[in-house]
């Protein structure tokens, strides 16, 4: 049996069928339905209702180089909002720091110390002068270094000896420089709905499984004929929206018997949820 979606995009009515909710697209993976938020069927549709999965490149595919695209990755992660990683970008791109490729720690220091313009408002950037030290470790592994710019995980591997750059963050400039699906960027909100479609398990942790849970996000977007490289944006963009009311969710899981149980929840319920 197969289920089916009707959607609409512009005046133009499609109908698409999807898998019984029931069929696994991975093993222990069910498909689930269409309407029902963070199951696989939802995430399938919402990137065909998006028009993403027509579309020749990554909403994030880098239009600069390798060492804007560098910096930019690492001004971010854990702790830090894109808002607050793209003002501290663009403080170091004004000052000339990425194009002079600066090694001096200081000049970083200095600049990642002032007050940033976040949406009209000044704050200031977490640990300054931790990320100093690795930006101009960067900037100096560059200058001394070939990076191999032929597929993604070869940028990726590359980019892993550089200190202060792990998977996610290497992963991260590997998919925006050259568009790749051979990596994916494991951040809390992609690992959030991971375990909410049941393709994680919540003891999985990324400090120590990643490559294992890289490896599984790959398979799933296969197996969904979804680009890792659009599916993990989509997903991005739809799970920071959801903000806390995800979070709740995620918590709501518990282990019966070994058996992983996601707490069942509708649309309706997520909108009143993130409306309380």
């Amino acid at each position: 049996m197969t289920q089916t979606l009707h959607y609409w995009i512009d005046d133009t009515e499609i109908c698409r069928e999807l898998p019984d909710a029931d069929d696994q697209v991975l093993p222990g993976v069910p498909w689930g339905e269409p309407w029902v938020i963070f199951t696989p069927a939802y995430w399938l549709s919402q990137l065909w209702m998006s028009g993403l999965s027509d579309i020749p490149h990554s909403p994030y595919h880098a239009c600069g180089t390798l060492d804007e695209e560098l910096v930019f990755c690492m001004l971010g992660g854990y702790g830090i909002t894109a808002e607050l990683s793209t003002a501290a970008y663009d403080a170091c791109r004004v000052a000339g720091l990425i194009a002079a490729r600066e090694s001096s720690i200081e000049k970083w220091t200095s600049v990642l110390q002032q007050p940033l313009d976040v949406n009209g408002r000044p704050v200031r950037y977490r640990y300054p002068s931790q990320k100093a030290k690795y930006l101009a470790g960067a900037m100096t592994y560059l200058r001394s270094h070939n990076i191999r710019l032929n597929n993604g995980r070869a940028l990726r591997d590359d980019l892993l000896k550089i200190k202060g750059v792990g998977p996610k963050t290497a992963g991260w400039v590997a998919r925006n420089f050259l568009d790749s699906d051979e990596v994916a960027i494991l951040d809390i909100h992609l690992v959030r709905a991971g375990i909410l479609c049941r393709l994680f398990t919540p003891e999985q942790r990324v400090e120590r499984d990643y490559f294992e849970m890289e490896s599984r996000f790959i398979d799933f977007c296969r197996a969904l004929d979804a680009r890792p490289a659009v599916l993990d944006c989509l997903i991005w963009d739809q799970m920071r929206s959801f903000g806390d009311a995800a979070l709740r969710v995620v918590e709501s899981i518990c282990c019966e018997g070994g058996q992983q149980t996601v707490l069942p929840i509708q649309p309706t319920q997520l909108q009143l949820s993130m409306a309380s």
